[in-house]
């Protein structure tokens, strides 16, 4: 058996951004992923401001396409309907095939191409597969990862689930502002058109689990009523319309249940289910958690789940998520 200090299981965002950290701290750390790379990722790809500063990069470092959004937000039932973010400062779209291999290679560390199957622990070290052995053992395999199966316990029916159904598409005639909307498909749904560099787009619908198990619709009926109303706004054509064949994911918002730490082994990003409360912004929490982790495993900080971020938005649109659907404290 192979035996690394510190094992990574998932080298997306969360798993890249901890081994970058830990190797420039010179720790002894690998990257299993059961994917190769670069490897399609459906994403609206919202970088925000903190996350170009958690990762010590700017718009001009970064060598794919980048497009600084020009937001329109829309809150369907309120006269509201403004110019601009719910985020403060410029925001960007990236694509996540471009984005999650420029972060793996950033971080100059081996990437095992290897499909986790089980990990056990056996004093001080955990094994997995009967192939690798570590002393530190990170969970960034998204929501379902193997580490958080094998190791933690299985309460996530105290989450709150959101699924979504998206498409990302090359689309040179797509408008160029990004549109959010809140609440036009069901009260605890929202959709985006997110425009990106190099002529895609990213068009989506999510909402919480439990309200499409009680509404009597489907996300796919809602998603077929987006089309329809893109299509009759001019954002896109109805025979691309028609031809979608939209790709769907379950994610989990912050919430003060489950560990995210057990002994020497940790979850990161979506594994510990960390997206904010208000937006369902994954990426920002992943970075977070995952640079915690890696400071904790250096001996130079710690990682605490009420530290990272729970909410992306400011003013009223935070106030409103703080006082309907805030997450219970941890403990």
């Amino acid at each position: 058996m192979q035996h690394i200090d510190t094992i990574i299981v998932g080298a997306g965002p969360a798993g890249s951004s901890c081994a970058w950290r830990l190797k420039r701290a010179g720790r002894d750390v690998v990257m299993l992923d059961k994917a190769q790379f670069p490897r399609l990722k459906l994403c609206a790809g919202w970088i925000t401001p903190k996350v170009m500063h958690d990762l010590e990069f700017t718009p001009a470092d970064y060598p794919h396409a980048i497009l600084k959004l020009n937001i329109h937000s829309h809150i369907k039932g309120l006269p509201i309907a403004w110019h601009g973010s719910p985020i403060k400062g410029d925001t960007f779209s990236i694509r996540r095939i471009e984005f999650d291999d420029w972060l793996r290679r950033r971080a100059g560390v081996d990437t095992v191409p290897h499909t986790v199957k089980t990990i056990r622990r056996d004093g001080d070290l955990y094994i997995i597969d009967d192939a690798f052995t570590c002393r530190y053992l990170v969970g960034a395999g998204g929501t379902a990862c193997p580490v958080r199966r094998a190791l933690f316990p299985d309460n996530r029916r105290k989450f709150r689930q959101v699924v979504t159904l998206e498409h990302e598409f090359a689309y040179p005639a797509r408008e160029d502002i990004c549109h959010l909307y809140f609440m036009h498909y069901g009260a605890k749904a929202y959709a985006w058109y997110f425009p990106k560099g190099d002529g895609y787009v990213n068009i989506g619908l999510g909402g919480k689990a439990n309200y499409y198990r009680k509404c009597g619709a489907t996300i796919h009926d809602h998603f077929r009523r987006f089309l329809a109303d893109l299509v009759a706004e001019g954002k896109l054509d109805a025979e691309t319309a028609g031809s979608f064949k939209a790709g769907g994911h379950p994610y989990y918002l912050y919430s003060g249940h489950g560990k995210v730490r057990e002994g020497n082994c940790f979850l990161i990003g979506d594994a510990a289910g960390l997206a904010t409360v208000d937006l369902g912004e994954g990426i920002g929490p992943a970075i977070e958690s995952a640079l915690m982790t890696a400071a904790e495993i250096a001996g130079t900080g710690t990682y605490a789940k009420e530290k990272v971020t729970q909410f992306s938005s400011g003013g009223l649109a935070r106030r409103l998520a703080e006082r309907f659907i805030a997450p219970k404290p941890v403990g």
